[in-house]
């Protein structure tokens, strides 16, 4: 294995296509209303791109699905821009590799004409996904390479590549070979079924699914996995993401309380639970769930101001814009980000709004 400080890892592979033009918007309330809004697809599921956590992702995805008619070049350039993003501090992101393929299945999917450079795009950045994993030689990394594969294997621009598909499980079953021979050597040589590790293995592969923006699959795999191991804390949070996502939001909310059931101090949890609520419209319960997070919050400074982010949004949804506000102040302190900033310019604008009503009215 290799020093997560190593430098010499391959950079990320590049189709080089640009994304069209596109306009630029700086209204920073305009954003903050765009950061509100939820957009979704057709079938009611989450668009990957166009809430994604990266600003960068998230402005080209928005771009994208507003383009008429849309373009190939545009998921190129998305499956990039989630290619480079695949790799970070000698770690690589799940997230991100189902968002890469998506993004350049989505191009052939748009121009038939496109079919052969998607293919070539998803299969370049697998084969350097594998290449990256096993250099790093973490369990970790090889798990997103076994997923990468099967995921690749299942997409129609493989349909009438025998030899490719074939190739891909052949590595696959190397890895996943790797990997058994590293849990086992982690559980100190111990043989026969561990259910716990086949559950976590289903929640990776439904984690996968779901980024996909396949939440039905996903959830077949979570719910699989709770039967091996109801008490799997990972399985019931997963498994309220994927009905959050195929729109059976009370069933969602449900299975995050069955998660707070067995971890009832994950602030994380809070958090997600939370969101699901302001969403919904639900903004007093938001905030109770949000401000349970911050409380009980020790994670990084990141993850910290997402927290404070989300409680600014519910205040301001309850019209509390001073809260807001300094909720989204202490969410810029801890990490600044457009989302923040734009929050802040919305709410000093709605209560210069109020002040000069209450002029007015004097």
């Amino acid at each position: 294995m290799i020093d997560q400080n190593d430098t010499y890892l391959p950079p990320a592979p590049q189709s080089g296509r640009p994304a069209g033009a596109a306009e630029h918007e700086d209204d920073q309330t305009g954003l903050w209303s765009q950061m509100l809004a939820v957009f979704r697809d057709i079938g009611g599921s989450f668009d990957p791109f166009a809430n994604d956590a990266n600003p960068e992702v998230r402005a080209l995805g928005r771009a994208a699905r507003q383009r008429r008619p849309p373009q190939a070049d545009d998921y190129f350039a998305l499956g990039d821009l989630c290619a480079r993003l695949t790799l970070h501090n000698a770690q690589l992101n799940e997230a991100y590799i189902a968002k890469a393929i998506a993004a350049y299945t989505r191009a052939a999917e748009i121009e038939a004409g496109e079919r052969r450079p998607a293919r070539v795009a998803v299969l370049t950045f697998a084969q350097w996904v594998v290449d990256v994993a096993r250099a790093l030689g973490s369990f970790e990394a090889l798990k997103a390479a076994v997923l990468a594969c099967e995921r690749v294997q299942q997409l129609d621009l493989l349909a009438n590549k025998p030899a490719d598909r074939a190739h891909l499980y052949e590595t696959e079953q190397r890895l996943r070979e790797q990997m058994q021979r590293q849990a086992s050597t982690a559980s100190n040589g111990a043989n026969g079924h561990d259910p716990q590790l086949e559950s976590q293995m289903l929640c990776d592969q439904g984690q996968m699914l779901l980024r996909q923006s396949q939440p039905k699959e996903a959830f077949d795999l979570f719910e699989r996995a709770l039967q091996i191991n109801q008490r799997s804390h990972a399985a019931w949070l997963w498994r309220a993401m994927a009905l959050t996502d195929m729109g059976r939001f009370n069933d969602a909310l449900a299975s995050y309380d069955h998660a707070l059931e067995i971890e009832p101090d994950n602030a994380r949890v809070w958090n997600s639970k939370g969101a699901l609520l302001t969403e919904l419209g639900r903004a007093e319960a938001a905030l109770e769930c949000v401000n349970r997070a911050i409380e009980l919050s020790t994670s990084d400074a990141k993850t910290k101001s997402i927290f404070w982010l989300n409680r600014g949004k519910a205040l301001f949804i309850l019209k509390r814009y001073r809260e807001a506000r300094e909720a989204l102040v202490r969410s810029y302190q801890l990490d600044p980000s457009p989302e923040s900033a734009a929050g802040i310019a919305a709410c000093r604008e709605q209560l210069e709004f109020v002040s000069s009503q209450a002029v007015g009215a004097a």
